[in-house]
């Protein structure tokens, strides 16, 4: 990105902190019951701000914490904003030989912190800083499905998010047997009508076979996407069953750079990249170029509060999830009036900890100072 006069800045002072949140009941398809974060914070020498972070829906920060400390803190005190990102590649460079995962969860951190940084010190909210497309975006519902509901119970969470205004939910399957799976969507078919978009996350839990046999089925009933029926691993399975009769494929919450959306050009048309895992802000406007470049589509995996900025970036983007993770860290969450979101209208991406919950759970806390 071409620096700016806002980028004219040094890193003063950099710091994070470790926060380990028990969820409580299960959420999602992934059955997390533990969210650990690493908040980090960036301080300039003109006194301005900006928080980014990274997570795991269970244990893994510390490792995470451990390379920011090591590696990315040192990298960035005294640095000018405008040489962010060479120095983002040249930490790519030194880490190459650990491959993704963890290098790219700690770039994240700090490349969200970066972009919080250059849009606060504009005066802009990040969605207008990287050039807005739209001032609000569709959202839809996913955070009121869950394999332990009932199907009743899957009826009435779904029905609630219409009844706000959603137009589309998703619902998860995989954990039950494959012919339950598919009459429980049936049934929040028939209860919701034709009207409603319904996607479908298998969150990774099928063999080929059983996709194959599940994905007919799912497109008799109109679904507007079948989500990571395979593991991400198996690209092959994937172009296998983009050869069959299935609703679109959609996937990327666990391909953490740009260039592993490569292999899903012509078997996936829906890429849900996740910010903070796959390189930040950065890395998603190029995951966005590129699905632009292929006629694909982007619609961001969770994290709503910082993604609606993206989504309202975008030119492949196209839908905001609603799934409610870091509500219990937050002052305010973002508002969805039926069905659609805007950005805050404040400067940054608006995200705004609280600050008392933060600490009541915090489990480490390193500062620098350049």
């Amino acid at each position: 990105m071409p620096s700016t006069p806002s980028d004219q800045g040094r890193i003063a002072h950099a710091a994070l902190q470790i926060v380990d949140l028990p969820l409580g009941a299960a959420r999602g398809g992934s059955g997390a019951t533990q969210l650990q974060l690493v908040i980090v914070r960036l301080t300039d020498t003109d006194g301005a701000s900006g928080t980014g972070y990274t997570y795991a829906l269970g244990p893994g920060m510390a490792a995470t914490a451990a390379l920011i400390e090591e590696l990315h803190l040192p990298a960035v005190a005294g640095m000018p904003l405008a040489e962010w990102d060479r120095t983002r590649y040249r930490m790519q460079e030194a880490t190459h030989r650990l491959g993704t995962g963890i290098t790219r969860l700690a770039t994240s951190a700090i490349d969200i912190a970066i972009w919080d940084l250059r849009a606060t010190r504009r005066g802009l909210p990040l969605y207008q800083l990287l050039g807005a497309h739209r001032d609000e975006v569709p959202v839809y519902g996913s955070g009121r499905a869950t394999h332990a509901m009932s199907t009743e119970e899957l009826v009435a969470g779904s029905r609630s998010y219409v009844d706000e205004g959603y137009p589309a939910v998703k619902l998860r399957v995989g954990v039950r047997p494959p012919a339950e799976d598919v009459a429980r969507v049936a049934a929040v078919r028939e209860a919701l009508g034709d009207g409603v978009g319904i996607m479908v996350d298998a969150n990774e839990r099928l063999d080929l076979a059983t996709a194959v046999w599940m994905a007919p089925r799912l497109a008799d009933l109109g679904i507007l996407w079948f989500e990571e029926p395979v593991p991400t691993r198996h690209i092959e399975a994937y172009r296998t069953l983009a050869s069959r009769q299935a609703p679109p494929l959609a996937v990327g919450e666990h391909v953490l750079d740009a260039s592993g959306f490569t292999a899903f050009t012509t078997s996936a048309p829906i890429w849900m990249p996740d910010a903070p895992l796959a390189g930040g802000v950065s890395e998603f406007l190029r995951i966005d170029a590129l699905a632009e470049a292929h006629g694909t589509s982007v619609t961001p995996h969770f994290l709503p509060e910082l993604h609606v900025h993206l989504v309202a970036a975008g030119r492949a983007t196209t839908w905001l999830e609603h799934f409610p993770l870091l509500d219990d860290l937050l002052v305010e969450t973002l508002e969805i009036r039926n069905g659609r979101a805007a950005p805050p209208d404040r400067p940054g991406h608006g995200l705004r900890w609280d600050e008392d919950r933060l600490s009541a759970h915090r489990v480490r806390r390193v500062e620098l100072s350049a």
